[in-house]
């Protein structure tokens, strides 16, 4: 028989016989071209037995040389041929064995899951302890509480009210203003496409910036201190590392889109970490919070999504909300040239800044109100994969991550 015959009778490939050739395993005679006699093809279905079996290739070799230098004619290759066997059944028991122990692990996860998606969190409200924290965005005036659902510590829902006539309403715990989205080119991302298909390599080096991201964070420390994160839509750092906060921080979260922090709430209210966080749905440029309130501000692609709908600088807008010396712990995205990546995302987001995802831009404007203290390159990634969030990123074009830790400057007022 040729190769070619063999290779199908035996639902081999022929490059696998090939490579057995080259080792040693099968020695066919040789024509011109390899013909595969009753020997030969008695070796090959002894070797696909012996794979069938778990066995290495390695053994196999063994096992063949043994059946071709013997026949099994002497008791003491019989012998050794049973301590062969008995060899690979003890390492096949050993190997289900780990199997067995795999599998119960798997379960037990697969239970634990279960748990997780049948078990309703306590929805919590707007905590008591984060009223303080804000006031009217037009007078800068105190705001009224009334039509108040709560609890002992959170409120429920609610209105509050401004003598000024400015009015926002609390629904399920999250704090609703009049500023609504007007884009055409958002909306709530609650289904989570943005993270699906990403590659390993862009999802490897998230985790370094978030690794550097919380090295900071703890080091600069929580304690006491109000924590901002905007821009969730998008990427929510915290979402993931509220274990790097101290318990009596007090987190606040902005958003455009109610839809996208009432899913996030419900996530996070399952977690049961027990942090104060106060949720605000505003799309605009002014929150209701007061001056000079935040300890520190989270930025992981909040001030690249900004640039997706505004030609302003983001880090100039929360200066005043700042205080003096605050801490801006985030990571900037910018491309290397990248001249197609930013023709691609201003068609696709029309409204969007050409200066976005540009290094120069982000460390000249960071300088009108800020100190970068620390800055890193981790890198660049040539292909972000076929995905909702980076579906501008021509492949081919370096778009790196900078963490970076700025502080909010002592000498420049709002």
């Amino acid at each position: 028989m040729k190769i070619g015959a063999i290779a199908r009778k035996l639902n081999i490939p022929v490059d696998n016989i090939y490579f057995y050739i080259k080792s040693g395993l099968i020695v066919p005679p040789k024509k011109g071209q390899y013909i595969f006699d009753e020997n030969t093809v008695k070796d090959l279905e002894t070797l696909v037995e012996l794979k069938e079996m778990e066995f290495p290739l390695k053994d196999i070799h063994r096992i063949l040389s043994l059946l071709r230098v013997s026949r099994l004619e002497d008791q003491r290759d019989i012998d050794d041929l049973k301590i062969l066997y008995a060899g690979q059944a003890q390492r096949l028991e050993q190997r289900i064995g780990r199997l067995v122990t795999a599998l119960d692990r798997l379960r037990a996860k697969e239970s634990e899951l279960d748990v997780l998606t049948t078990e309703a969190p306590a929805p919590k409200g707007l905590p008591l302890s984060t009223l303080a924290l804000l006031c009217c965005p037009l007078c800068r005036g105190n705001l009224d509480l009334n039509e108040v659902r709560m609890s002992q510590d959170s409120i429920y829902s609610g209105r509050l009210t401004c003598l000024c006539g400015y009015a926002a309403a609390i629904e399920d715990g999250i704090l609703l203003t009049p500023n609504r989205n007007q884009s055409l080119y958002d909306r709530p991302e609650i289904t989570r496409n943005l993270y699906k298909d990403l590659p390993s390599q862009l999802i490897s080096m998230f985790q370094k910036s978030y690794n550097w991201m919380s090295e900071r964070l703890i080091k600069t420390g929580t304690r006491g201190r109000v924590v901002l994160e905007t821009y969730v839509n998008a990427w929510f750092f915290l979402h993931n590392h509220q274990h790097v906060l101290d318990r009596d921080c007090r987190l606040i979260v902005i958003d455009k889109f109610p839809e996208t922090l009432k899913f996030f709430k419900q996530l996070i209210d399952r977690q049961k970490h027990g942090l104060d966080i106060l949720y605000i749905a505003d799309s605009g440029l002014t929150p209701p919070l007061k001056f000079e309130t935040v300890d520190i501000n989270i930025d992981f692609f909040a001030t690249n999504e900004h640039n997706f709908y505004h030609h302003t600088f983001w880090p100039d807008h929360l200066r005043p909300y700042l205080k003096p010396g605050a801490q801006l712990i985030g990571t900037y995205f910018y491309f290397d040239g990248g001249y197609k990546s930013i023709n691609r995302l201003l068609r696709e987001y029309p409204e969007s800044y050409r200066r976005n995802f540009n290094r120069k831009y982000f460390m000249e404007s960071m300088d009108n109100h800020y100190q970068i203290k620390e800055v890193e390159d981790l890198g660049y990634i040539l292909d972000s994969g076929e995905n909702l969030g980076f579906s501008f990123h021509v492949k081919g074009e370096k778009m790196h991550l900078m963490p970076y830790q700025a502080s909010a400057d002592l000498k420049r007022g709002h």
